[in-house]
């Protein structure tokens, strides 16, 4: 996805074509030469995000702590994903947080987190600056 312009290649015949897309995040396309559809999810986002999976601790700023689900990490943020329902509770769009990793430290910034949106249990979270 470049520039709302996205080339479409067909998972099952390999027919390329071109499509303009604003503003979505997800869509169905139906391929011209074979008919099948494919569920594509676009990343609009200026840089990659590196998929990786790991437990990490998550501490609030009244003290509280919860064990979640590393998704995926960039240079601006951590996405995660709340284990047990009820944690969730925890957590609104705007609060701080602190997250730390026992298997790499290394990994998570030693800095304050946004909360940037929650989707279900799927949390993402931005460096705070």
């Amino acid at each position: 996805m470049q520039d709302n312009r996205l080339l479409f290649k067909c998972p099952y015949c390999g027919k390329r074509r071109n499509y303009t897309l604003l503003n979505i995040r997800r869509k169905t396309l139906k391929c011209d030469e074979c008919q099948e559809m494919t569920r594509c999810l676009f990343n609009r986002r200026p840089e990659l995000r590196e998929s990786q999976s790991g437990m990490l601790t998550l501490k609030t700023r009244e003290g509280k702590e919860i064990q979640v689900m590393m998704r995926d990490i960039s240079s601006r943020g951590i996405g995660f994903e709340v284990l047990k329902g009820k944690d969730l509770r925890l957590l609104r769009r705007g609060h701080e947080i602190s997250l730390e990793s026992n298997w790499s430290p290394a990994m998570i910034p030693k800095s304050r987190f946004r909360v940037q949106n929650i989707n279900g249990f799927r949390v993402g979270v931005m460096a705070k600056r």
